[in-house]
C-alpha cells in the first residue's frame, strides 16, 4: 500500500508540473518545451519531446530546439534522427 501511495504521489506531481500554471496564464508550449529540455538530467531526442509534450506539435518542438541550439542554452549531440538535446 504504502509503494502505491508514493508511486500516486509522484505521478500527481509530474501531471501538476506538465499542466503548470503562472499567474493565472498557462505556459507557453514554447516555455514548456524548453522547461522539458532544462529540466531533464538525460539527452533527449525531438520524439522523447513529442511523446512527453503530445499536444505540441513536431514543428514546434524542432523551432524551439533550433532556437535553444543558436543561443547556447542547449547542446545537440549527435546529428539526424539519432541528434539527442542536452543542456549546455
Amino acid at each position: 500500500m504504502e509503494n502505491f501511495l508514493s508511486m500516486l504521489y509522484i505521478c500527481y506531481k509530474e501531471l501538476d508540473k506538465r499542466f503548470a500554471v503562472v499567474q493565472g496564464k498557462r505556459i507557453t508550449k514554447k516555455a514548456r518545451v524548453e522547461a522539458t529540455v532544462l529540466n531533464s538530467l538525460a539527452p533527449l531526442s525531438k520524439a522523447d519531446i513529442c511523446k512527453i509534450l503530445p499536444d505540441i506539435s513536431p514543428t514546434t518542438v524542432e523551432a524551439v530546439l533550433g532556437a535553444m541550439v543558436k543561443t547556447g542554452s542547449v547542446r545537440k549531440i549527435g546529428s539526424s534522427r539519432a541528434a539527442k538535446y542536452i543542456r549546455a
